[in-house]
Formats: structure tokens, C-alpha cells, sequence
């Protein structure tokens, strides 16, 4: 559920530049490829493979945003896990188009827990299981566009301590979060989220080319404790933000509150940390300019976001 705020990356830490990518363990990342290049829109990302990863890994991109498939290290299986469960539980796409999407999703093994759901927004919403039961929200948007490709709308982190996750958040990409009052007493949350008498909070923080959505479920009531951090978990595993300069970020995170990985990278542009409910970062400094086909701005429309909120402010003011 993507807050209606306009994306203002100038206010951005001059130490982030934006949300790289996002990184799910898989069992069978080649058939997760598959659904999500033909159901997602993502396409092969030949550049991502200088990210140093092992195995049969596969890197993909958004228009916006890279979307990473490690290889499961271990054989245990996937996880239906609630959406109200803490750890990084969803990535959101958003399409001017949504029954297509979701149509091909279904054709392709996807799980719904509803169809699309108008809440009043002017926007429809799904949550989508991937065939290894990931939550993919679908946004419907207005038709600013003939084009139908879906955009990372956000990266999903449930907490069951969602002033402290904002205001790290907050800190450390130097930008004001958009908060939620108390969402209660909704059948329609009840059927997107699939559970029962759904009580939750939210915030949305600018993160440049996509926001970050942060949630407290107060009824099922979100956890310390969790699966999806687990080494090795089955499930959405890291989100990765580039840098610019990376001691310089890697002091300003500690700084914010998270947490560094005390082991050095393999690499030296790289540095892994946690967030302070401990969900893995990684922070990839790309300034070298053999790293420029990695950077953000070289994705297909890394300022998506920020063109559909204009054009989407212009629909509105002509209506």
C-alpha cells in the first residue's frame, strides 16, 4: 500500500543513493526467474553478475529496482510465512494495468489471497504468493501511461517496533516518513492481508528510485522473534542500497543505530549490516567507473517513480 506522497530524492542522505536491489533465497531460482520475468516484468540483468554472487544465482531488474535470486544453500523448504510475520515480507509493483499482471501471475502459479481490492485510494490492491508463497503486492494505478511494465513501488519491512525502524530509516537516508493512523475495522485489509481482524501502522520513507513501507501489525500482533532471518531462510533474505562512499556510509549507519557485520567483504566495495531489528543490509559503493553498469542510473527508468508521480499530479489537476 504505497503512500501517496511524491518521491523527493534531493532530500536524500548524500550518503545513499537509492535502493539497489532486493534479494530472495530460493530453491529453484531458474523457475523463479521464469515468473518473474514474464509475470513481473522484470528482465535479465547481465550486469547484476558482477555483484560476485555463487552458485546459480540469477540477477534480474525492474525498470527501477535489480531483484536478486540466490540460490538456497540448503534443501529446506519454502515457507508460507503471514504477512504480518517481522522481517523484510514483500516487494510491491505497481502497473497501469493490473488484470494482465495478475492474470499472468495466476497462469504462472501464483497464489492470491484476493483480487485486486479498491480501499479508496484511486489505486487497486493484491498480495500475490509467488510459486515459493513470496508476497508480491500489486498496485493497479491510474492509466498515466500506455505502457503496462511494472515498477518496484517499495521494498515491505515488518517490525514489531515501528518507531524505532522509522526513525533508523529515517536517519539514515535523511528524509521525513509519511506514518498511517491506526488501520482497523476493514474486511478489505482483512482480505488483501489474509488474516483476520487486521490492526495495523505503517510508514513510508522516500528511498529515491522506490520508498521502503514499514508496518507494525498490532493485531495479529508483529513479533521480535521470526524465521525469515534465519541464515540461509527460505524468502526475501536483503535489501541493498548504493553508496557513495563507503566507510563514509558505513560510519553514518552505526551512527543511525544499525549494525555492522564485523567479517570484511569478499569484496572491497561492500560492506553487510543490519538494521536494528537485525535485517541483513548490504551497501555497495559504486563510484569506480568500472561499476558504472551496476549504478542505478544505468537501469531501463531509474526515475519511474518520481515520472509517474508527476504525471499522475498532472492527471488530478486536469480532472
Amino acid at each position: 500500500m504505497s503512500s501517496d506522497s511524491t518521491p523527493c530524492q534531493a532530500g536524500l542522505s548524500r550518503r545513499f543513493t537509492g535502493l539497489h536491489h532486493v534479494a530472495l533465497t530460493m530453491q529453484r531460482p531458474d523457475r523463479a526467474a521464469r515468473f518473474y520475468t514474464a509475470a513481473a516484468g522484470c528482465e535479465l540483468w547481465p550486469a547484476g553478475q558482477a555483484l560476485g554472487l555463487a552458485g546459480d544465482s540469477v540477477t534480474l531488474s525492474a525498470p527501477n529496482v535489480g531483484v536478486v535470486l540466490l540460490q538456497a544453500a540448503v534443501t529446506e523448504p519454502p515457507v508460507r510465512r503471514p504477512v504480518c510475520e517481522a522481517g523484510i515480507a514483500h516487494l510491491c509493483l505497481q502497473t497501469p494495468a493490473i488484470a494482465p499482471v495478475v492474470q499472468q501471475m495466476k497462469s504462472l502459479g501464483a497464489q492470491l489471497h484476493s483480487e485486486p481490492i479498491d480501499l479508496g485510494t484511486g489505486f487497486l490492491y493484491c498480495y500475490a504468493r509467488d510459486p515459493e508463497h513470496n508476497v508480491i503486492e500489486v498496485e493497479g494505478v491510474a492509466p498515466v501511461w500506455p505502457a503496462s511494465r511494472p515498477w518496484v513501488a517499495h521494498a515491505n519491512i515488518v517490525s514489531h517496533d515501528l518507531p524505532r525502524l522509522c526513525d533508523f530509516y529515517s536517519a539514515l537516508l535523511g528524509v521525513k516518513a509519511a506514518r498511517s493512523p491506526r488501520l482497523r475495522d476493514d474486511p478489505r485489509l482483512d482480505a488483501i492481508a489474509d488474516l483476520p481482524s487486521v490492526q495495523l501502522r505503517a510508514a513510508w520513507l522516500d528511498a529515491g528510485n522506490a520508498q521502503l513501507e514499514l508496518m507494525q501489525y498490532l493485531e495479529p500482533a508483529t513479533t521480535p522473534t521470526t524465521g525469515r532471518r534465519t541464515p540461509g531462510a527460505p524468502g526475501f533474505a536483503y535489501l541493498a542500497f548504493e553508496v557513495s562512499g563507503l566507510d563514509e556510509a558505513c560510519a553514518h549507519l552505526t551512527a543511525c543505530g544499525g549494525e555492522l557485520d564485523p567479517r570484511p567483504s569478499a569484496l572491497p566495495w561492500q560492506a553487510w549490516a543490519t538494521d536494528p531489528d537485525g535485517n541483513r543490509l548490504l551497501l555497495l559503493d559504486l563510484q569506480d567507473d568500472h561499476h558504472a553498469p551496476l549504478r542505478i542510473a544505468a537501469l531501463a527508468d531509474a526515475q519511474i517513480t518520481s515520472r509517474f508521480a508527476a504525471a499522475r499530479a498532472a492527471l488530478l489537476a486536469s480532472a
